[in-house]
């Protein structure tokens, strides 16, 4: 095919500044300037069409196998190349990794303990500075969060990180709850309909970081790990306390993840009530939804993101630990606006 020939062939630097930095933006104004405003996803949009035109595809067995083949060809064919042509040719863009000048091989145990410790410091400060009315179940579990509460955050760490950050992306909540996290998956990108996805299923507490993130795709950024980096970033320096607190409560999971089981409990029960009964809340909801067939899944999406160039496939989402821990160490701009 002619867009992945194309993808192949021609060298990151022409994808990073003629479509990344050029077209892109266009077609990204574009859109959101034309179907930005629907109040329904696009994605029923799309997935009532290729229902249909399956359905009129299987209507046609008649007409003979080489027939149909080609049809499907077709249809698959199409698919891909506006995968590529509406988002995917990012892939060869620069990495902000590289951009930023980071180095995300050989952090020392020393430095992972300090950003643990410096995560969970901050997760306490935002905590105890929630009016009562945000430390209640009802916040955790559903207070209202949405891609305009989060669009300003975007946009500003975007701009702070010289990153491209035309339109106004929208992030559409999925029905039925549990359809992404069975997959264990909290969102997702869609290039051919332009916008992102989180699963309905989430607490308002984990829609922040999640939102932050997915946006952070559409926005034209292809690593899972600088996108979760520029979520802690926009959470970090939210005006909204909510989105701090959510932002910050996601992140030191990361960092949790990267540390021994017995130094993670030693300081889960100094942290404030609220924090504790957010993370039984969040335990409690992924149980809701058990994983279906997780090692299938893991195995088919890292590949992915290898093929497109996503160094360390699915272990590239932790990498915002490193990322964060340099960028701060680097003294780069970073404002708490409070």
């Amino acid at each position: 095919m002619l867009v992945l020939g194309l993808k192949e062939i021609l060298p990151s630097a022409f994808w990073d500044h003629y479509y990344y930095q050029g077209l892109f933006g266009w077609i990204r104004q574009t859109y959101d300037f034309l179907l930005g405003w629907s109040p329904l996803p696009m994605v029923y949009i799309i997935l009532a069409v290729i229902l249909v035109r399956v359905a009129r595809w299987i209507g046609q067995w008649r007409k003979g196998w080489i027939y149909q083949g080609t049809r499907a060809l077709g249809g698959i064919a199409a698919m891909v190349t506006i995968f590529y042509m509406a988002w995917g040719f990012n892939y060869g863009q620069v990495s902000l990794q590289d951009r930023l000048g980071f180095r995300m091989t050989g952090a020392s145990k020393d430095d992972i303990e300090k950003e643990f410790a410096r995560a969970t410091k901050i997760l306490k400060e935002e905590a105890e500075a929630l009016p009562d009315r945000l430390t209640r179940d009802e916040a955790i579990l559903g207070l209202e969060i949405n891609d305009r509460d989060l669009r300003p955050d975007v946009v500003e760490a975007l701009s702070i990180l010289d990153i491209p950050h035309d339109g106004k992306v929208r992030i559409r909540q999925l029905w039925p709850a549990g359809f992404l996290l069975r997959w264990s998956t909290a969102g997702i990108y869609i290039p051919q309909t332009g916008e992102g996805h989180i699963d309905k299923g989430l607490l308002s507490v984990q829609k922040p970081f999640t939102i932050a993130h997915e946006m952070a795709h559409g926005y034209g950024v292809t690593d899972e790990g600088a996108c979760n980096f520029i979520a802690w970033l926009a959470c970090s320096q939210s005006r909204d306390q909510w989105i701090r607190f959510g932002g910050a409560l996601t992140y030191w999971r990361y960092t949790a993840a990267e540390m021994p089981n017995d130094s993670v409990s030693q300081v889960i029960h100094t942290f404030p009530p609220v924090v504790l009964r957010a993370i039984t809340l969040v335990r409690a909801n992924d149980k809701k939804y058990p994983d279906l067939m997780p090692r299938v899944r893991d195995a088919i999406y890292s590949s992915y993101l290898k093929s497109n160039g996503v160094r360390g496939g699915l272990r590239s989402y932790n990498e915002v630990v490193l990322m964060v821990e340099q960028y701060l160490k680097s003294g780069r701009p970073l404002r708490t606006l409070k």
